[in-house]
C-alpha cells in the first residue's frame, strides 16, 4: 500500500539516520535533529505504524527503530529518486581515467580504488568475459632481425604481447604487409576457429599464427578474477566489527573468487544499476549485506560489471550513483579505444 507522505518522509529520515550513526533511531532524535512540525507522539505513532508494515524494526535492547529489508528496498524504490554525482567529482574521476595508460586493466584497477575509497566498502569490478575469447586485431612489430613484437588485441578489449622468433629476416615494410594478411585471415575469429583452420603455407605466417593460437591458449587457461578492493574498510563497519563470524564467511566468500555467488552472469543482461539487499542475494554468507551493481561491456557479446558491497545499512545514494558513473565511463573508455 502507498505511504501517506508524511510516513515516507518519516522513513526516508529513519534510513538517513540510521546509515550516518549506525544506531537505532528514536523519533525525539529525529524530530529535534530535522525540526519536524509534528510532536515526538504522533512521529512515534508513524514510526510503529512503519513498523507494523514491515518498514522498520525494532531491535529488543533499544527503544528506536532501524529500517528492515523490506523498508531499504522501499527506499530504493520509491523514495530515493535519481541520483547523480556532483559534476566536480565527474570531472576528478574522469580526469584520473584519462591519465591512465589505454589499457583496460589500468580502467579495472582504477575504478576499484576509486570507489573502495570514496564509499568504505568493498569495490568489485569484473572484466569483461565472452564464452570463447576472438581475435580483434594483430600486429606486428620488429624488434631485431628475427625477431618481432607480437601484440594481438581482442574482442574482450585486452591486449596480449608475445615475442616471436622469425623463421627469417623481414623489414618493417614486409611486417606490415603480414599484419595486413593476418587480420583478413583471423579477425573475429575464436580460438576453437583458429585451431580448427589450414595451417598457412608460408611458413612465415604459419609461424606468427601458431604463435597467435599459443598466445590465445594461454590467456584462456589464466584465471582473471575481479579486481577487489577495501577489504579494510568494509571490515571498519560496525555490523562487522559486532559480527566477527559474518565477516569470516564474507572475506571467505572473497578469497574464492566465487563472483557468480555475488552478482549472477545471468542477471548481467540488464543494463542499469541493481541493488540486492539481504536475503535477495544467493550466497547466504551475503544475507546481511547488499550488493550494488552494473554491467558495461559489448552486451551480446561479453559484459563485466562494477560494483559494491557492503552491509544493509550502506549509503545508497551515494554508492547508486558512483556505481552507475563508474559502469558508464568504463563502456565510454572502452568504447572510445576498442570501439565498443
Amino acid at each position: 500500500m502507498p505511504l501517506t507522505q508524511r510516513r515516507a518522509g518519516i522513513l526516508r529520515l529513519v534510513v538517513h539516520e540510521y546509515i550516518e550513526t549506525a544506531t537505532p533511531v528514536g523519533s525525539k532524535a529525529i524530530r529535534e535533529k530535522y525540526s519536524l512540525p509534528a510532536s515526538p507522539a504522533t512521529i512515534r505513532n508513524e514510526m510503529k505504524a512503519l513498523e507494523s508494515e514491515g518498514l522498520l524494526t525494532h531491535p529488543h535492547t533499544s527503544a528506536g527503530r532501524v529500517p528492515s529489508e523490506t523498508g531499504y528496498r522501499f527506499f530504493v524504490e520509491s523514495l530515493m529518486g535519481q541520483v547523480d554525482l556532483a559534476g566536480e567529482e565527474k570531472a576528478t574521476i574522469r580526469h584520473q581515467f584519462y591519465q591512465t595508460a589505454p589499457e583496460l586493466d589500468e580502467w579495472l584497477d582504477l575504478a576499484a580504488v576509486v570507489l573502495a575509497r570514496s564509499l568504505g566498502l568493498l569495490a568489485i569490478v569484473a572484466p569483461p568475459r565472452a564464452r570463447e575469447l576472438r581475435v580483434r586485431q594483430v600486429e606486428l612489430i620488429g624488434l631485431q632481425e628475427l625477431m618481432a613484437l607480437l601484440i594481438v588485441v581482442l574482442k574482450e578489449a585486452r591486449v596480449l604481447k608475445q615475442l616471436v622468433t622469425l623463421p627469417e629476416g623481414t623489414d618493417a615494410s614486409d611486417l606490415g604487409e603480414l599484419s595486413h594478411r593476418l587480420n583478413q585471415r583471423l579477425a573475429g575469429k575464436s580460438r576453437v576457429e583458429l585451431s580448427r583452420t589450414e595451417p598457412p603455407s608460408d611458413p612465415l605466417e604459419r609461424v606468427v599464427v601458431d604463435s597467435v593460437r599459443r598466445v590465445l591458449d594461454d590467456e584462456a587457461a589464466r584465471d582473471i578474477g575481479p579486481r577487489i578492493e577495501g577489504i579494510s574498510g568494509v571490515l571498519a563497519q560496525p555490523e562487522f566489527q559486532a559480527n566477527h563470524e559474518q565477516a569470516v564467511d564474507l572475506m571467505a566468500l572473497m578469497d574464492r573468487h566465487v563472483t557468480d555467488m555475488v552478482v549472477p552472469s545471468a542477471e548481467l543482461g540488464q543494463r542499469g544499476v541493481r541493488v540486492v539487499i539481504g536475503s535477495e542475494n544467493r550466497a547466504e554468507e551475503l544475507s546481511g549485506c547488499t550488493v550494488v551493481f552494473a554491467p558495461y561491456g559489448a552486451e551480446d557479446e561479453m559484459t563485466g560489471f562494477v560494483g559494491v558491497l557492503g552491509p544493509t545499512r550502506m549509503p545508497y545514494e551515494r554508492s547508486v550513483a558512483s556505481v552507475d558513473y563508474l559502469s558508464t565511463l568504463l563502456q565510454e573508455m572502452m568504447e572510445r579505444v576498442y570501439g565498443y
